[in-house]
Parts: structure tokens; C-alpha cells; sequence
């Protein structure tokens, strides 16, 4: 489910990108698509969170840094191309920050992948994006189970 959130979340945020409002996000086109309403309410939870403690939807690029990260060999035998320009639309959506890039492709090897395609870099993404790794105690309160009802 937390791979459904993100793809909300990519969503909302390109919408924003692109100059649109929160609010005129259109929430029924998502559950079209297919998603719950946990889901995108998750999703939603998420973003009106970052908003609330003051942080950044987006990662602020460093204007005077152009550079662009080259995959080594060993690298795009196990991430596939798919899979790198994913990584590289979530940077350049702001998503994720160079850094980020490197704990994924670091976690990604770590974890052992014979080949990893954009459902391997989603599922260590979510663990990046929603602190899986026990950092936030709000977070049980923002990702919702699929069984859970939002009144």
C-alpha cells in the first residue's frame, strides 16, 4: 500500500510543480485511477504534514551545482534503466536529494537485489520518504493499513 501512497504523492506533487493549488487537486481522477481513500487520504496526510512542521515540499537543488550523477557498471547491472530514470525524476521533482539517491542505490545493494526495477526503488523510497527505519512516531498516525477507515 505504501508503494500506492508514494505514487499519490508523486502525483500531488507534480500537479504542484506544474502551478496548481493543493486544493485543486482533482481527488476523484485519483479514485478513478484506482486508489483508496485511505490511500490518497495518506498521501494527502503526508504532504499537510510536511507543510505543518515547516519543512519543504520540495529539496531546494543548489543553483551553483550542475552536475548529474553517472551510474557505475556495477550499478546498472542490478538497477535497471527504468529504475534510473525513476530515481532521476524523483530528483528532479524534488522529491528525493542526491544524498537520497545514494542511501537508495546503497539500500538497494545492501538488501541484496539481483536486478531492481521501479517496484524495488519504490519500496526502499517509501522506507526513505515515510522514515520506516523508526525515526518518526507520527508516522504510525500519516501511513494507513488496508483495512483502516478514515471518518
Amino acid at each position: 500500500m505504501q508503494e500506492k501512497v508514494l505514487e499519490i504523492i508523486v502525483h500531488i506533487l507534480s500537479q504542484i510543480k506544474s502551478d496548481k493549488h493543493l486544493n485543486d487537486i482533482d481527488v476523484d481522477a485519483l479514485a478513478k485511477e484506482g486508489y483508496t481513500d485511505a490511500e490518497i487520504n495518506s498521501a494527502f496526510a503526508w504532504i499537510y504534514s510536511k507543510i505543518e512542521q515547516g519543512e519543504s515540499l520540495f529539496i531546494e537543488k543548489n543553483k551553483t551545482n550542475k552536475s548529474h550523477r553517472f551510474f557505475h557498471p556495477a550499478e546498472k547491472s542490478i538497477i535497471t534503466n527504468d529504475a534510473i530514470g525513476y530515481l532521476i525524476q524523483m530528483k528532479e521533482l524534488g522529491l528525493i536529494s542526491d544524498l537520497d539517491e545514494e542511501l537508495i542505490i546503497d539500500r538497494i545493494f545492501f538488501l541484496g537485489y539481483q536486478k531492481a526495477g521501479i517496484p524495488e526503488i519504490k519500496t526502499v523510497l517509501t522506507t526513505l520518504i515515510f522514515n520506516f527505519d523508526g525515526k518518526s512516531d507520527k508516522l504510525e498516525r500519516l501511513i494507513l493499513q488496508n483495512n483502516e477507515t478514515i471518518h
